[in-house]
């Protein structure tokens, strides 16, 4: 059984990690911190929340940390090397330094640390095989890049790409989470859709898949104060495609054998948020009209599991080369 620790467990994300930790037949978590429920009990385990202790967490097999941005970045450099497999939820090994301090608009002090294996797992499987430190996908950004991989990887000329994205309010944090409950029947545009920090991963990854700059026309990410997890993200763009029956075939050919990714026409299913709720899965709605070459997709995953901690266990399984979906089936 390798050891795990997970920082930052008492986080939205921190608590559905555990909860895949605890049924995952291959892991034993051995340390849990959150620095607001030190000394109070873990449930479901015999543990104790601690205040964090990077000498503690040392020579443990696998650590996950479920910090804020901005974070994990003073923590992780003095855990490379220390520890078998280091996986970042977070933002700060995600990006080269030039992109993420123009995108958060702070200083990185874990330069040359970063970017570590970016943990898209379906895309970058082979890196991620082979690494040792992972940061894991923002939750917009999984919805988008795995709904955009395969016309980037065929080289397919992408223009007006617009996306619109509705998430669950779990994405915004516990504690926001818990404000945005009140807010009965209502809607809010999350951050500013023209600068939002995932823009610059999306052109970046997206740009990495395709060989070429890839700029998103639009990005509306909007916040659901009824839904507590879920992401349902809507592509239109432009692009010179043989027919719908082509554009299937290549997500097809693409997603051979990955367990968690399901394609479907639109005009055969109409996507709904509960439809990916807590699973791993990424479900994906396609249509191409010839005519005036308007390419749709629609995205579905959970931003609590695809998005977040399922995702990071899927790293984590393909990073120690166990079966990718060992204690994924939720």
């Amino acid at each position: 059984m390798k050891k795990v620790a997970v920082i930052g467990a008492a986080s939205v994300t921190g608590d559905r990690l555990m909860n895949i930790l605890k049924k995952h037949p291959k892991v034993d978590v051995a340390l849990v911190t959150s620095e607001y429920f030190a000394g109070k009990e873990c449930k479901g385990t015999n543990l104790k929340f601690t205040s964090l202790n990077v000498d503690e967490i040392k020579g443990l097999d696998i650590v996950f940390s479920c910090l804020p941005h901005g974070k994990s970045m003073t923590i992780f450099p003095q855990l490379i090397g220390e520890v078998g497999l280091l996986i970042d939820l977070g933002a700060d090994f995600r990006l080269p330094v030039d992109i993420f301090e123009e995108w958060y608009k702070a200083p990185h002090q874990a330069k040359d640390k970063t970017p570590a294996t970016y943990g898209l797992s379906e895309v970058f499987a082979e890196d991620i095989k082979k690494s040792n430190f992972i940061a894991n996908p923002g939750c917009y950004p999984t919805s988008v890049l795995l709904a955009l991989a395969p016309l980037l990887d065929a080289k397919v000329k992408l223009e007006d790409i617009n996306i619109c994205s509705l998430s669950g309010r779990s994405g915004a944090g516990r504690k926001q989470a818990k404000e945005l409950a009140k807010q009965e029947g209502n809607a809010f545009s999350y951050k500013n859709p023209y600068n939002h920090q995932h823009i610059g991963e999306m052109e970046y990854y997206a740009s990495a898949v395709s060989g070429t700059p890839l700029k998103l026309f639009s990005f509306s990410p909007t916040v659901l104060c009824d839904v507590f997890q879920g992401m349902h993200t809507t592509i239109v763009g432009k692009c010179e495609l043989a027919s719908v029956d082509k554009l299937m075939e290549m997500y097809k050919d693409y997603y051979k054998g990955q367990p968690f990714i399901k394609t479907h026409f639109l005009k055969d299913k109409q996507l709904g948020l509960k439809d990916a709720v807590n699973s791993n899965d990424c479900l994906i709605s396609l249509d191409y009209n010839s005519d005036n070459k308007r390419l749709y997709i629609i995205s579905v995953i959970d931003n609590l599991v695809k998005g977040a901690s399922g995702q990071a266990v899927q790293n984590m399984n393909l990073a120690l080369g166990w079966k990718q979906t060992i204690g994924l089936q939720l």
